[in-house]
């Protein structure tokens, strides 16, 4: 009985030094940190605005983990991330200060990195999509005739698209029912 208890407190403290080791591994690193902060320091001279309920980012990240799946994060990070790099870029062409536009390219170099490592994908495309889908006259009638006449094809793909994510679904679920079988045995 002892000889157990002993084993679940050794796993347990394994387990929390892993979590402070993933945690160490998430955070921002040293030199991007402190450009961070200096940036803070050089824009933000009244943070009254930044207390306002309307988060511009974190909004989207309050449910992630919930609401979506991993391809959706990933694809949801990345937009997050060009975002970043287009306000950034906006932010050095209207600066003065050379010192401001350096620490400014920095993050940029780490956001780029930190996308292109772990959130690689067509997220410039799936914006040009989405703005083009967004600017759809909905009070046209032409276009109220065109959608009419291809919702049908529309509809069918969708339904397939959710076939196969729920074909996926089923294949992983018996992959892990029949990997948790074999261990039993």
């Amino acid at each position: 009985m002892i000889a157990q208890h002993m084993m679940a407190f050794f796993w347990g403290v394994c387990l929390l030094t892993l979590g402070w080791m993933t945690y160490g591994e998430a955070s921002v690193p040293e030199n991007l940190d402190k450009s961070i902060d200096e940036l803070k320091v050089y824009y933000i001279k009244d943070d009254r605005e930044l207390h306002n309920a309307h988060p511009v980012f974190l909004r989207f990240l309050k449910d992630i983990k919930v609401n979506l799946e991993e391809p959706e994060q990933n694809l949801l990070m990345s937009i997050i991330m060009d975002t970043y790099s287009r306000i950034f870029t906006r932010m050095q062409k209207d600066s003065q200060d050379e010192a401001t536009k350096e620490r400014l390219g920095h993050v940029q170099e780490h956001l780029k990195k930190l996308q292109e490592n772990y959130f690689p994908g067509k997220s410039a495309e799936l914006k040009t999509y989405a703005e083009t889908l967004w600017a759809i006259k909905e009070d046209d009638p032409v276009v109220q005739h065109k959608a009419l006449f291809e919702l049908k094809r529309v509809y069918r793909e969708a339904t397939q698209l959710r076939n196969l994510k729920n074909k996926e679904r089923r294949r992983r679920q018996a992959k892990i029912t029949k990997s948790k079988s074999l261990n039993r045995s």
